[in-house]
């Protein structure tokens, strides 16, 4: 390859400028990329400021459509194919996308079960199948007629391929009294067992080799990129779905603003999304943005949405069930107990149905911006800013003047904002910005993002996900892969045709949470941290905003200490640098209990290819910067007191259900939570 750029030059337009110029090198090794439009749909376009979502989507998909990637649609304008509600990806699979919608006839057979497994194995597989070899026979209903589903010895993955082992039997429940059965057999066997959504987790809180693992999706869409969810047409009806799969509304508690909620674990956000939009009464206040995730799979972790008033999604669970360690189904509804069985990581027992207190429906107004990187989060000195960052205002007469105002801008966003989030993608000048208030009144409120715009981004995280793979994509210099990826970000993220425009959109509040779809496609490595803010010092009873703009240009600045010049330029960081800013949290175990002035959630975000190439392990450890080996630090310094409480108050819900933590060990725990609980 031709010359690299120098530190100082490493921003979107020059970083673009030299891929134009010398992507053709690769030409002769990686003959079956088509360069012509890659220069002429992608790179040029955005070079000319023309952000146009189609253009961009389709000229990298013809980029790659003589490689493992496709053609959209068979080539079709997508104004032509989407009509309304009336469109259907189903009906227009052109054959890449059959290809990726698709398993082998067997794989088929094997997951999608419409059939009852007894028949199946009898008239579909041969006795000796690798994946049927001793099932337990499990009925998972009364009357012991409908066979529980399960497989054996079935290779896991998790959904970012960091954890990967060989449980036993995999199970997929879809009653209570399957998981109650399956639960008993467990300890009739001594076995352990863990369970999983969509498997989103890097870390290794999953089923183990030999023991036992409970799926509340199914095997064939876990397994399956691109996955459908957000495209597949129709409403969510509650009536015509299994038991675990059940949302029932109770009583209000706070009339006309307060409802109790009754939602199966194997609900998806996609689902309840849908079943909330639909019923335009009741909706969480918070949620993480994936639609592709299970509702057990968000609580259980303890995961969080955005907005300085909202606490973890464990922190709205009024009620509990779950079957422990002995195959009992429990309740738990105390306040103070729920603390502790709300987000619990699974070491409770199998959980079946969680009541969370919703909230009356609002309607976000939304005003995505794309703003100035060095004002839409401004730093505590201006010289923070990289060389390569750095524009026309830096030096302008009135630096100081622009860069209070915008410090006072963003305070007031993350101190008043409904929901509050700020997006960099690496060696872009400008952050985008998503910061948004609701408001009761439903006029002018519009579907958002509507369904060009839903296929759109499904699009583009299926298109990221097979060019991240590509071995041409690959073997391009780091620093170029994140900008391709960031320029695709950028061109399809809101206001999209000119980036300076201030769209306001109006729409429903868990349309606005879940703004983006079709996340599930592309697959990334991950570091989030939870910082506490800290109190000012003027006034005490107010949260510091200066750590979230510290914290925020730290990892900047060394995206840019990490790009050495020379021949083997470093680019660890190649998605995005993402953060969010919420409440504190009652639940024990959560990483925001005891943060009552707010948390800085941020997170990092990068490419496999960058844990291939032996640059990301480092880069996250120095973004982290404890000097201690993860593990320890949480168990020995941040989670010290929460773990001995959350153990505590463990042990008085099992004197009251009759089990012990040893029992809760033996069954639910695996050998991370044995060193970090038990230990």
């Amino acid at each position: 390859m031709g010359p690299l750029l120098r530190r100082e030059h490493l921003e979107r337009t020059s970083i673009l400028k030299e891929i134009l110029d010398h992507v053709s090198e690769y030409a002769t090794k990686y003959d079956k990329i088509d360069y012509l439009p890659l220069e002429k749909e992608v790179l040029k376009p955005v070079l000319a400021d023309k952000f146009d979502p189609e253009t961009q989507i389709r000229g990298f998909l013809r980029t790659f459509q003589h490689t493992i990637a496709y053609k959209l649609v068979n080539g079709k304008d997508t104004k032509t194919i989407i009509n309304g509600k009336s469109f259907r990806v189903d009906l227009h699979r052109s054959p890449p996308v059959q290809h990726h919608f698709s398993l082998t006839d067997e794989l088929k057979k094997l997951f999608v079960c419409t059939i009852d497994l007894k028949a199946a194995i009898s008239d579909v597989f041969h006795p000796k199948h690798k994946y049927v070899k001793n099932l337990p026979i499990i009925y998972e209903d009364a009357q012991n007629t409908k066979l529980l589903e399960c497989y054996s010895e079935v290779p896991f993955a998790n959904w970012g391929q960091t954890v990967s082992n060989s449980p036993r039997f995999t199970f997929l429940p879809t009653t209570v009294r399957g998981v109650q059965r399956i639960v008993q057999f467990t300890a009739a066997n001594n076995y352990r067992v863990r369970c999983a959504g969509y498997r989103h987790s890097w870390s290794p809180i999953f089923s183990q080799d030999n023991e036992l693992f409970i799926s509340f999706v199914n095997l064939n869409t876990v397994n399956t990129l691109p996955d459908p969810t957000s495209l597949i047409p129709g409403e969510y009806d509650p009536l015509a779905v299994p038991e675990l799969k059940g949302i029932e509304l109770k009583e209000e508690t706070v009339p006309g603003k307060k409802r109790l909620c009754r939602v199966g674990v194997a609900v998806t956000n996609e689902e309840f999304r849908r079943w909330a939009v639909g019923g335009k009464t009741w909706s969480l206040p918070a949620d993480v943005i994936l639609v592709e995730v299970t509702i057990g799979g968000v609580n259980g972790p303890i995961c969080h949405g955005a907005g300085i008033t909202h606490k973890t999604l464990s922190d709205y669970v009024r009620c509990l069930e779950y079957v422990d360690c002995h195959g009992q189904l429990q309740i738990v509804d105390d306040e103070v107990q729920i603390k502790a069985a709300a987000g619990a990581f699974g070491l409770l027992g199998v959980v079946t149905h969680i009541t969370f207190e919703l909230d009356a429906m609002t309607y976000a107004v939304m005003k995505p911006l794309k703003e100035d990187v060095g004002l839409g989060v401004p730093p505590l000195d201006k010289n923070d800013i990289p060389e390569a960052l750095r524009s026309d205002w830096f030096d302008a007469p009135d630096a100081d003047q622009q860069l209070t105002s915008a410090t006072a801008e963003f305070k007031n966003r993350a101190a008043n904002e409904y929901y509050s989030e700020w997006f960099w993608f690496p060696y872009q000048r400008k952050i985008w910005t998503n910061t948004f208030n609701t408001t009761s009144e439903a006029t002018g409120a519009i579907d958002y993002p509507d369904d060009k715009n839903v296929f759109l981004q499904w699009v583009q995280n299926w298109l990221g996900g097979v060019v991240t793979t590509d071995p041409f994509f690959n073997a391009i210099p780091g620093y170029w892969q994140a900008q391709l990826l960031a320029t695709l970000a950028m061109a399809t993220l809101p206001p999209t045709l000119g980036e300076n425009n201030t769209p306001t959109y109006k729409t429903f509040l868990p349309n606005a949470l879940h703004f983006r779809r079709g996340i599930q496609n592309m697959r990334v490595r991950d570091i989030e941290l939870q910082i506490p803010l800290p109190p000012r010092k003027d006034d005490p009873s107010k949260p510091d905003f200066s750590i979230v703009q510290r914290a925020w240009w730290d990892v900047i600045k060394l995206v840019y200490k990490d790009a050495d010049t020379g021949s083997d330029p470093s680019s660890a960081m190649r998605v995005a640098l993402e953060m969010r800013l919420m409440a504190g949290s009652d639940v024990l175990m959560a990483p925001q209990k005891g943060n009552d002035l707010g948390t800085l959630s941020i997170e990092v975000l990068t490419l496999p290819d960058a844990v291939a190439d032996d640059e990301w392990l480092d880069f996250a450890q120095r973004v982290i910067d404890t000097g201690v080996e993860a593990r320890r630090y949480l168990k020995e310094v941040a989670y010290k007191d929460q773990i001995l409480e959350f153990r505590g108050m463990l042990g008085e819900i099992g004197k009251q259900h009759g089990w012990t933590l040893d029992e809760l060990q033996r069954r639910f725990s695996n050998e991370l939570w044995d060193k970090m609980v038990y230990e």
